[in-house]
C-alpha cells in the first residue's frame, strides 16, 4: 500500500513538473504580432498561425497558452527557431504548453515565435479566436489560391479578464467567390456582351447604308442617262422642226437643270 502510494506521488510530483499550475510565469508574456493564414487543403480548411510574444516581465516565462475553436483537427504547435514541437494540456479550448520541458524559456524583453496548425471543417462559418494575452496585431487572411483576402486587422487589442476577448471573423466559403469578385466578373461579362451587340448593330447599319447608297446611285445613273436621252430627242425635234422655238428653249433649259443636279448628286456620293 505504501509502495502504491510512493509510485502515485511522483507521478504526480512528474505531472505537476511537466505541465506547472497555470500562474505568473506568463504574466508578462505579450502577443505583439498574431497571423492567421486559412486555406482550403484536402483536409478542410487550413488554420496556420504565426504567434510572436515577447516577455516584458521581470521573471522568464515558462509556458504560453494558446485557444483554438472547436472542431480543430490535427493541431501541430511548433517553436520556429529550434524547430521542437511543443505538446501541450489540453483544457477545453486552451492548450497550454510547457516551454521547459524542452529547455525553452523566454527570458525577460526576449521574443519567442510559435505556429500552430490544425485543420477546421470546410462547413465552418466563422473563425474564432479568444484572446489570452495583450494583442499588438492581429490579423486574419484567407488565401483562395491566387490572392490573400485581408478579412480582419486588428491593433492593440487588450486582454480584459472581465469579458469573454473572443473574436469571430467571418469566413468566405471556399466554394464561392468573394462577392466583390463576383461582381466585377459579371460587369465585365455585361459589358462584353454589350460590345458585341453594339458592334454587331453598327455592322448591319453600315452594311444597310452602303445597300441605300448604292441603290441611290444606280437611280442617278439611270436618271441621268435617261435626261440625255431626252436631250438628244429635244433637239432631233427641233431641227426637224417639229416644235416651237419657245417650246424648245423651255424644255431644253429644263432637262439640263436637272442633268446638273443629278451630276452633283453623283459627285457627292463619290466623296
Amino acid at each position: 500500500m505504501k509502495k502504491t502510494g510512493a509510485i502515485l506521488l511522483i507521478c504526480m510530483l512528474v505531472l505537476i513538473s511537466i505541465y506547472p499550475c497555470v500562474s505568473a510565469d506568463d504574466t508578462g508574456v505579450i502577443v505583439t504580432e498574431e497571423r492567421v493564414e486559412i486555406s482550403l487543403a484536402a483536409k478542410g480548411l487550413q488554420v496556420d498561425e504565426t504567434v510572436t510574444v515577447i516577455n516584458n516581465g521581470g521573471e522568464n516565462a515558462t509556458f504560453l497558452r494558446f485557444w483554438i475553436q472547436q472542431n480543430a483537427q490535427d493541431t501541430k504547435i511548433v517553436e520556429t527557431q529550434s524547430g521542437k514541437e511543443l505538446v501541450p494540456l489540453i483544457t477545453g479550448n486552451t492548450r497550454t504548453c510547457n516551454l521547459s520541458a524542452l529547455n525553452l524559456t523566454i527570458g525577460p524583453t526576449k521574443t519567442l515565435t510559435v505556429t500552430l496548425t490544425y485543420f477546421l471543417p470546410t462547413t465552418e462559418q466563422y473563425f474564432v479566436q479568444t484572446l489570452l494575452y495583450d494583442t499588438v496585431s492581429f490579423l486574419v487572411i484567407y488565401n483562395d489560391g491566387n490572392t490573400d483576402l485581408n478579412l480582419f486587422q486588428g491593433k492593440y487589442l487588450l486582454y480584459r479578464s472581465d469579458v469573454s476577448n473572443e473574436l469571430q471573423v467571418r469566413l468566405y466559403k471556399p466554394t464561392e467567390a468573394p462577392l466583390n469578385i463576383t461582381i466585377i466578373v459579371i460587369v465585365f461579362v455585361v459589358v462584353i456582351v454589350a460590345l458585341a451587340l453594339l458592334l454587331l448593330l453598327l455592322k448591319k447599319k453600315r452594311s444597310k447604308t452602303k445597300k441605300a447608297v448604292a441603290e441611290s446611285e444606280e437611280n442617278l445613273m439611270t436618271k441621268k442617262t435617261l435626261l440625255l436621252s431626252l436631250l438628244k430627242d429635244l433637239e432631233k425635234q427641233y431641227r426637224a422642226q417639229s416644235i416651237s422655238d419657245e417650246t424648245y428653249t423651255k424644255i431644253k433649259d429644263e432637262y439640263k437643270q436637272q442633268a446638273v443636279d443629278v451630276m452633283k448628286k453623283l459627285d457627292d456620293l463619290k466623296k
